[in-house]
């Protein structure tokens, strides 16, 4: 059997008071943890799913210990985060397939692009100023881009980490811009409704190029939940104008952003690049406020929204929330990137008396488990 992975679903964050390090999960900084150098790379660690023998490993690597000091010394870390609640053991529903957790992991590489990502260096400096004085000279830089430019390149690498943007533009060279963490993420929130029987099917609303659609859809079938539908919703023209005054300074455009305007057809010659696409991914395409209320989804068990304007955000709320049943999961992107639509989510908790914890993913992303109808 696959050895059991554990996950950090909140984001950790590091200070410094006193003298000490600590750690806390944002909005709970009540809860503060003073930690060492090995406590505090063992939580670094977890914020991707692994198993506590990787995290072994990578400590005795990192520090040069042996193993059994090393398993002695984390040990007591492990139990301590596990009794907070600060990491948790991900559901492994269905058979002990050994190979479902590798494909999911290169999936992810692939739809962020962290497989060839010096290309994206490359392209980048294709399209600026910089000019070589010969071909050969330029095929050199080329080639040797990462090496140059290593600074340039750790940059980039984080950024697909953690969905951030590099010099001022999103990672825009991937099939996904919300990075690993946000991925891991909805896979922990799948891995919960398939352990949990939780009816429904699976819905993005703002899908881009649809990296975090195929994943949802390549999570239903590596877990043998191929039966349930994956709905891709996109207007697959861009972002509306601004409509409401929370919206006044967000002109997200296509005229602004071409790349945020991704064809249907494109999108669907993404899934078919992953084997992926099928009768059971459906396209939804339209403004939200005209698309999605007399759409034919049915039950959800997982709804991804990543719309960033609010009146986007709230559309997508009042057609689509009440379709999501008990235990199902909401994921919102861009919660504290735009006020915009953290307004839209925390009025429309506010007006329905949703009182489920909002819990923090990163510095952009949150999240929460319905309880209730």
């Amino acid at each position: 059997m696959p050895a059991t992975l554990y996950f950090l679903p909140e984001e950790v964050l590091f200070g410094e008071t006193q003298g000490r390090v600590v750690a806390a999960r944002r909005n709970h900084t009540d809860d503060c943890w003073a930690v060492n150098q090995v406590s505090k790379r063992v939580l670094e660690h977890f914020e991707r799913p692994i198993a506590l023998e990787d995290v072994c490993l990578r400590i005795v690597n990192e520090f040069a210990v042996d193993a059994a000091t090393c398993r002695a010394s984390i040990e007591p870390v492990f139990a301590k985060l596990e009794a907070m609640g600060w990491i948790e053991p991900l559901p492994a529903p269905g058979s002990g397939d050994s190979m479902r957790q590798p494909y999911l992991e290169l999936l992810k590489r692939a739809l962020v692009n962290l497989i060839y990502p010096e290309h994206e260096l490359r392209m980048r400096f294709l399209a600026g100023a910089e000019a070589a004085p010969t071909r050969q000279a330029r095929d050199r830089e080329l080639r040797d881009i990462r090496w140059r430019e290593p600074e340039r390149y750790a940059e980039l690498i984080r950024c697909k980490q953690v969905g951030g943007v590099l010099h001022g533009e999103p990672t825009r060279d991937s099939h996904t811009m919300v990075g690993l963490r946000r991925l891991d993420n909805i896979e922990y929130c799948a891995r919960h409704v398939f352990a949990d029987g939780v009816p429904g099917d699976f819905l993005e609303a703002g899908v881009c190029q649809g990296g975090a659609a195929i994943y949802l859809r390549a999570l239903q079938v590596a877990f043998g939940q191929g039966s349930r539908r994956t709905w891709v919703a996109d207007s697959f023209q861009g972002l509306p104008p601004p409509s409401e005054p929370a919206d006044e300074k967000l002109d997200l455009t296509e005229q602004r952003f071409p790349w945020l305007s991704i064809s249907e057809k494109a999108v669907r010659e993404n899934f078919r690049t992953y084997e992926l696409l099928s009768d059971q991914v459906r396209f939804l395409g339209g403004w939200f406020d005209q698309s999605l209320p007399g759409s034919d989804t049915g039950p959800l068990a997982l709804l991804r929204i990543d719309a960033d304007l609010y009146r986007s955000t709230r559309d997508v709320l009042d057609a689509l929330y009440a379709r999501v049943q008990p235990g199902g999961y909401v994921i919102v992107d861009d919660y504290h990137a735009f006020a915009a639509c953290r307004q839209a989510v925390d009025e429309f908790r506010q007006a329905y008396g949703i009182a489920d914890t909002l819990r923090t993913i990163d510095w952009t992303g949150v999240f929460w488990r319905k309880t209730a109808q």
